[in-house]
């Protein structure tokens, strides 16, 4: 036995699925840097230094190999004031925070100069200590570990 769809039901499912990829089209397509895994996983301790182009606060402790003027960024929560980044060695430099104002997150470039290893910290102040009553929280530190090739 054959069913027959009418014109009215044909109508209404293209109706949606039309409804449903505007609906898809309308979500948030560029994920919070800050919230987002990465999307390389981090080698431990122990294992050879791996290409990693972006480094989140879960990332402290990474070790990321960058070719002689490749680049990595550094994505680091707004609701802490970040001081200024300290380099060991001369391998790398980085960057002023380059994030918008309002931004959820502060970024940084990390920039590969000439092969060698430097070790990048920054410090990080929670954010409601200025604010009143002050909060307790302690400070953050993150620290990588830059091979450039």
């Amino acid at each position: 036995m054959r069913t027959r769809i009418g014109g009215r039901t044909r109508r209404l499912a293209a109706a949606a699925l039309l409804l449903v990829g505007a609906l898809q089209a309308c979500g948030d397509t560029e994920p919070d840097p800050v919230e987002q895994a990465s999307l390389t996983p981090l080698p431990s301790a122990s294992s050879t230094p791996t290409p990693i182009d972006i480094l989140r606060l879960g990332d402290n402790g990474a070790e990321a190999t960058l070719q002689t003027g490749g680049t990595a960024t550094v994505f680091l929560p707004a609701s802490y004031t970040w001081e200024e980044p300290v380099i060991d060695g001369d391998a790398v430099t980085i960057s002023e925070d380059i994030s918008d104002e309002g931004s959820s997150s502060r970024s940084w470039t990390v920039t590969a100069q000439r092969p060698g290893t430097t070790n990048v910290t920054l410090t990080g102040s929670p954010a409601c200590r200025s604010e009143t009553p002050s909060c307790a929280e302690p400070d953050v530190s993150w620290t990588a570990k830059f091979t450039v090739q």
